[in-house]
């Protein structure tokens, strides 16, 4: 009885985003061959990386934010992760273009706090 108490506990707190992580994204592409997102967050709202994104969408970087999604695959070379305070992983993915010609040139741009990581 108690382990279908404790089921029910997490599929509610899930439910309510608050177990489990959330992905949001700000996608600086076709103007910046970038696009950072964020993955496993358990804050409720995004409201710090959505303005950022639109701060940059403003700008000649570009940027649009969309919650509940993640970087497109397509034509990345990888990119640089770190682990957040809260657990939550930042990555920012980079695309192949003039800007990056091989993956060397996207590695180059992780921070030494960063880890390259391969498309996912």
């Amino acid at each position: 009885m108690a382990r279908l108490k404790l089921v029910g506990l997490v599929m509610a707190l899930a439910s309510c985003g608050l177990a489990g992580g959330r992905s949001a994204r700000c996608d600086m592409q076709p103007t910046t061959p970038q696009c950072t997102d964020w993955r496993n967050s358990l804050q409720p709202v995004w409201t710090t990386q959505e303005a950022l994104c639109k701060t940059l969408g403003g700008t000649s970087v570009g940027g649009t934010f969309t919650a509940n999604q993640t970087c497109p695959t397509t034509e990345m070379w990888g990119g640089c992760q770190a682990r957040m305070a809260d657990g939550s992983l930042q990555t920012n993915w980079y695309y192949k273009s003039d800007k990056y010609k091989t993956k060397e040139s996207a590695q180059a741009e992780c921070a030494s706090a960063m880890s390259f990581v391969d498309p996912s």
